[in-house]
């Protein structure tokens, strides 16, 4: 038995040297099930008879695909197979920030030859149908916008990507590079800054989703306010959507709700948390009769220069986009390296910009 196996493994590769031999980088071999017809085996001696091509990249064995000649050029040193350096995952915002960092590390990859796949999705499910029709990269790159990461789509990732690096560090402690600004960390600073101009009556708009870099803000929001002199005049105002997606509506109805009867907001200072368009926190300002830095003195968690999000007018707190791209280049070149090097977390350092809307008391 152990003979006529062998036999038949033999006879297979012998096939497939001449298959290979005549065929290019990319051309279709017969079906796992045509070779085990026309050599009347079973599909464990077919596999047996592959498997030294596939390891060493000489063919490529994909799911909805079928067997296909290898590309030598795209195998690295220990015969890994890759279809090719980079696969880009993001979820589909309306963010301009995030659609800029895509395009500012696309370009900058590109230009240092590196080869890119994006896709967008919608969902996980999307996601999943996606990744069964491709083939395995160095490094993935996912661009989540805040939802939450299920351990099987990261589980379904990791089998095409050999490294994954995530923008933002909602996912800690796990095999992934993580980039982002702990959210928490700019609250505090900003807190500490709007205290030292004199507010005592704050407020924190932000995100009523329970991603845990949000929900751990409006945790340290609640504990900041216990160091007021009275506790009770701080107000945490939730906006039902994701940051990034906020409309005009969902600012000025929220703040809206807070009026007293003399038509006035109860509080003297305002940060915001999710705004990446400056215009959309004019605009619902004004719906509402306020005038940032004369009514109202606002600050808001972002980046330092994005100049989209701050207009020039609006004081921010946060990190800065350059510096998070050069860490990501950084970085994803790294991997895409192949470097044997233990997974890290970045925290972005936070700074402060000053432009006007923050008043003293």
């Amino acid at each position: 038995m152990r003979q006529r196996t062998e036999a038949a493994v033999a006879s297979i590769q012998a096939w497939l040297n001449q298959a290979i031999d005549e065929a290019k980088p990319g051309d279709r071999l017969p079906t796992m099930r045509q070779i085990m017809q026309r050599f009347s085996t079973a599909q464990r001696t077919v596999e047996a008879a592959l498997r030294p091509y596939v390891e060493s990249g000489q063919l490529q064995s994909r799911p909805g695909a079928g067997i296909v000649v290898g590309d030598p050029g795209q195998a690295d040193a220990k015969g890994h197979d890759w279809e090719g350096d980079l696969l880009v995952l993001y979820r589909t915002s309306d963010s301009r920030l995030a659609h800029n960092a895509l395009q500012e590390i696309d370009a900058r990859l590109s230009a240092r030859n590196i080869s890119i796949l994006q896709i967008g999705y919608s969902d996980e499910a999307q996601a999943l149908s996606v990744l069964e029709k491709i083939g395995r990269f160095k490094t993935g790159l996912l661009q989540s916008n805040f939802e939450v990461l299920s351990i099987a789509f990261l589980a379904a990732l990791h089998k095409h990507v050999a490294r994954i690096v995530i923008d933002g560090v909602s996912a800690t402690g796990i095999d992934v590079d993580a980039i982002g600004t702990n959210w928490r960390e700019a609250l505090s600073v900003a807190f500490r800054i709007v205290r030292s101009k004199g507010h005592e009556r704050i407020a924190f708009l932000t995100s009523a989703h329970q991603a845990r870099q949000i929900a751990m803000a409006r945790r340290e929001f609640r504990l900041l306010s216990e160091a007021l002199p009275d506790p009770a005049t701080s107000w945490l105002v939730e906006v039902p959507k994701l940051p990034g997606s906020y409309e005009v509506a969902d600012i000025s109805d929220a703040l809206s709700r807070l009026k007293g009867d003399d038509g006035r907001l109860p509080f003297t200072a305002l940060i915001v948390w999710g705004v990446v368009e400056g215009y959309v926190l004019d605009r619902a300002l004004t719906e509402i009769g306020c005038s940032a830095g004369a009514d109202l003195s606002v600050v808001l968690l972002g980046s330092v220069d994005f100049p989209s999000e701050h207009l020039g007018r609006y004081d921010v707190v946060g990190n800065s986009n350059a510096h998070k791209l050069r860490v990501f280049e950084e970085i994803v070149m790294s991997r895409i390296a192949l470097e044997d090097a233990a997974p890290e977390t970045v925290y972005l350092p936070v700074s402060y910009a000053e432009h006007g809307s923050l008043l003293a008391r």
